[in-house]
């Protein structure tokens, strides 16, 4: 699969520790807060040995010890937020059933790949016909259409291998796909969000401390219906939404609408994952 440069903003930075000896030190893991290092108050002179001591004698008597500064404590490294955003031209579906064709354009458009169709009308109808010719034998009230069949059609006009639809046992699993797809791989992601109602692209993400191996903090979502069918959004915006991820998830849940190895998973189509069916 050929592979993009997205547009990555945000740089993960640490501080460094000052090595300083302290005290005493308290254990600290990743759910402790950083501890409070013990503090020197310096040496003070003993006076009632100084009264009897021989200036003389003693070098330096009666000068007063200089107090030994408080040992810096150490910071914790910060962690700024990774961003990634895949540069998509939005395109509304055609028709009320046609919001997979429409990621499906937006995603190969993104790829530099050329659509099959002049006009949006044409290209989508090109990607939904192929989809209902292999909708791994479901009919369209079953799946209108199946993820199988949104993930052969990238494959097929992609000229791809290697696009799948394996099912997720939970938003957290999705989650890790979508951030792989998008921070690793520059690759968007199609989901089906609304209990399985409706398909949408996935087209950024902010990742946290976990990087790709961790669910996204954020998702930019291009949604083909945002602005109804045919739609577009005003002149001079965008037509990217981000939404955090506990947002975003309250919308993006699992799949209680159709059947087969989908039902009760979370749909996502994705580069680099298993095709079942």
């Amino acid at each position: 699969m050929r592979r993009r440069i997205g547009i990555r903003l945000g740089l993960v930075s640490a501080i460094a520790v000052a090595g300083v000896a302290v005290t005493a030190a308290a254990h600290w893991d990743a759910g402790a807060s950083w501890p409070s290092a013990g503090r020197e108050t310096g040496l003070t002179s003993h006076p009632a040995q100084a009264a009897v001591a021989d200036p003389a004698v003693i070098p330096g008597a009666g000068q007063v010890a200089t107090p030994i500064p408080t040992p810096a404590l150490a910071e914790p490294a910060s962690v700024t937020p990774t961003q990634l955003q895949l540069p998509i031209t939005y395109h509304s579906q055609q028709t009320g059933d046609w919001c997979d064709p429409a990621d499906i354009e937006m995603w190969l458009q993104a790829d530099g790949i050329g659509l099959p169709g002049l006009t949006d009308y044409g290209t989508q109808a090109k990607f939904w016909n192929y989809e209902l010719a292999n909708n791994d034998g479901y009919t369209l009230s079953q799946w209108n259409a199946s993820p199988y069949a949104v993930a052969v059609t990238l494959d097929h006009f992609g000229g791809w291998d290697d696009i799948g639809d394996d099912p997720q046992p939970d938003a957290t699993a999705a989650g890790v796909v979508i951030s792989y797809s998008l921070d690793v791989l520059q690759q968007p992601v199609i989901v089906m969000v609304g209990a399985g109602e409706h398909y949408v692209l996935v087209t950024g993400v902010t990742l946290g401390p976990g990087g790709a191996d961790a669910p996204p903090l954020a998702v930019t979502v291009d949604d083909p219906l945002a602005y109804g069918v045919s739609g577009g959004p005003p002149a001079g915006t965008s037509a990217s939404e981000e939404m955090s991820w506990s947002r975003f998830t309250d919308w993006y849940t699992a799949n209680t609408n159709h059947g087969g190895i989908w039902a009760g998973q979370w749909v996502v189509i994705a580069a680099g994952m298993p095709l079942v069916g």
